[in-house]
């Protein structure tokens, strides 16, 4: 014999609020993964207990009520799996470029330190000589003492595609070490970013006081613009993982960590495409005296321009224009 529906309602109404918790957090994306077992135990009971109210209780709000949320739950734990390429084209024409966007402040923190490292290499060696014997490489000092660039033998080394794919994986690895320090509370990827900018800084100044800023520029130019863009991004990823570390606010230190660590790996993963461009850039172009350096330079800052117009335009909404206009324009 079947409860009344109140005494019913009562007794079985824990597992449906239970329910939708679930349901709300995995909709947010906090579900952890121990979690989805109790999600469907508990949609397995809402479904019997749905399936109870159309024999006794038809036509009732209990029964319209457990309707809605076991379609709900159903909807959640059996969605259709998403295509790849769309995902993929959605993340770069929308969720990548509005994370950038989003998180500036960490990507203009992760600028500024690159290019302190940058001006204190160059002033340490402009300024003392023998600056250069503790920040140069050696087989750099060993080049620019004969007059001559060290990548000017890199293309009769090894062929162009070779070349590129070494440099593709070395920054590639420079960008996931620069990310990762932020595990160290953000202490290692300030680490990174200065030692960068300090050694770039420094065989600069070191070519400009031997007359070989020419040489140097001449090499740096196609590449250099999206590569250091790259490096800098990714030293604001480690940035956002680092603070979020430090300060957590009111969530656990470790629910804080997953769910910033999620918007900088956005940022890591959006540069990826771009670092194997940049590669094919470097070991093709960059390289010897194929091109002139105006071609390269061009190329530089048209490659530049194109990478900074799409992080700050792609995906953008009408609310997002707006929210940028002067209260009088907006108006």
């Amino acid at each position: 014999m079947a409860l009344p529906l109140p005494a019913f309602v009562a007794k079985r109404r824990a597992d449906w609020d239970a329910l939708q918790s679930l349901l709300a957090r995995q909709r947010a994306g906090d579900l952890r993964l121990e979690e989805l077992r109790t999600l469907d135990t508990l949609y397995r009971r809402a479904a019997a207990d749905l399936a109870h109210t159309q024999t006794f209780y038809p036509g009732t709000d209990a029964h319209r009520f457990l309707n809605q949320l076991c379609g709900q739950a159903y909807a959640a734990i059996y969605q259709p799996p998403r295509e790849r390429w769309p995902a993929v084209r959605a993340f770069f024409q929308r969720d990548f470029p509005r994370t950038l966007r989003r998180e500036r402040g960490f990507v203009g923190a992760s600028a500024a330190l690159f290019f302190l490292g940058l001006l204190l290499g160059a002033l340490v060696v402009l300024w003392e000589p023998r600056g250069a014997e503790l920040l140069v490489p050696p087989g750099v000092r060993q080049y620019v003492a004969h007059g001559r660039m060290w990548t000017d033998d890199i293309l009769s080394v090894a062929p162009p595609n070779s070349v590129a794919s070494g440099i593709a994986t070395n920054n590639l690895t420079v960008t996931i070490v620069t990310f990762a320090m932020g595990l160290t509370f953000g202490l290692g990827t300030l680490y990174m970013l200065v030692n960068n900018g300090v050694h770039i800084g420094a065989v600069g100044a070191l070519c400009i006081r031997e007359g070989m800023a020419r040489g140097f520029f001449d090499f740096i130019s196609a590449h250099g613009p999206v590569e250091l863009s790259i490096i800098v991004i990714a030293g604001g990823a480690g940035l956002m993982v680092g603070q979020a570390l430090i300060d957590p606010g009111e969530l656990p230190r470790g629910q804080a960590l997953a769910l910033r660590g999620r918007e900088a790996v956005k940022l890591v993963l959006g540069c990826a495409p771009f670092l194997a461009l940049i590669g094919v850039v470097e070991g093709y172009v960059s390289p010897g005296s194929l091109f002139p350096t105006w071609v390269k330079a061009g190329l530089g800052l048209c490659l530049g321009a194109l990478f900074w117009g799409y992080l700050l335009r792609a995906g953008r909404t009408e609310a997002d224009v707006t929210a940028v206009l002067p209260a009088d324009s907006a108006s």
